[in-house]
Formats: structure tokens, sequence, C-alpha cells
């Protein structure tokens, strides 16, 4: 790189739930083969001290450099929240990126139809990270409950 030349790289950061350290990888392999351009994708699995924590305020100190995927684990006194669900909250700048997250870890994970993947919103932002967990395990139980509609 000439003194002029920098690289910016885009970053889309995720945040997991239920996704051992082994599917996060193969999930981020399956990524970078469907997106060979320089996107970063950090997924950052949710910690036990995580979630009576703003969402925002997670995605803001992860954005800033300040926690990373390897220091969240190198916390002392927490772990990873196990759950019912596998979920993948990401947070991207185009709609095409959340798909392309999307089909890259339903094409490498076990029973992918069982995930749940999320778009981090602005409303989102504003809740905790168990408030929304709660909010999209009540959505997916509402999806495989209720009956199509029906045209007459």
């Amino acid at each position: 790189m000439t003194g002029g030349e920098y690289c910016i790289m885009e970053k889309i950061i995720c945040f997991s739930l239920g996704l051992s350290r082994e599917d996060i990888e193969k999930g981020k392999i399956s990524f970078c083969e469907v997106r060979p351009e320089k996107i970063e994708l950090e997924v950052i699995p949710l910690m036990e001290d995580m979630m009576p924590v703003g969402v925002g305020e997670i995605l803001e100190r992860v954005s800033a450099g300040g926690m990373g995927q390897d220091n969240v684990r190198e916390k002392q006194g927490s772990s990873p929240v196990q759950g019912q669900y596998r979920v993948v909250m990401v947070n991207a700048m185009e709609r095409e990126q959340v798909l392309h997250v999307m089909r890259s870890f339903k094409a490498v994970l076990p029973d992918p139809q069982h995930m749940i993947f999320a778009i981090i919103t602005d409303t989102a932002l504003t809740w905790t990270f168990g408030e929304y967990i709660e909010h999209l395990a009540m959505e997916h139980e509402y999806m495989k409950t209720r009956k199509p509609a029906t045209k007459s």
C-alpha cells in the first residue's frame, strides 16, 4: 500500500446462543467461502453476565473494539448461555449480508430448521439480551404452531 491507500474492512457482528465453538467456526468458514470479499464476520457467544445488559450497549462495546469473541470467553466467572434454542442475532448494514450469514450457518450445521436467525433491529437495541432472547423464543413458537391463513 502507498501512503494514501488504506483498507476498510467491513464487519458483521453476530451474537450466538447454543452454538459450540466448532459450530461458530464452521459457520464463519462457510461465510468466507460464500463472501470472499473483505467482510469480517465476528460471532460472539452470549455469556451469562451479558443477559441483563442492553443489546445496544454490548454492540457498542464490540464495535468500539472493547469486547470481542476472545476476551468475552476469557472473562472469569461467566459461562456461555445454554438455552432451548440455537440463535444467531445478526447486526449488518444490508439485508443481503444477513441472508448470507443465515445461509452460511444453515449449510453447515445440523438441524438448521430449528435455528432462530434474527436481525438486530432498532427496537432490539433497547432491550437486554434476556428480553430479546425471550421475545425471539415466543416468535419462534408462534411461527411453529400457527395455522396458515386460508384464502376463501
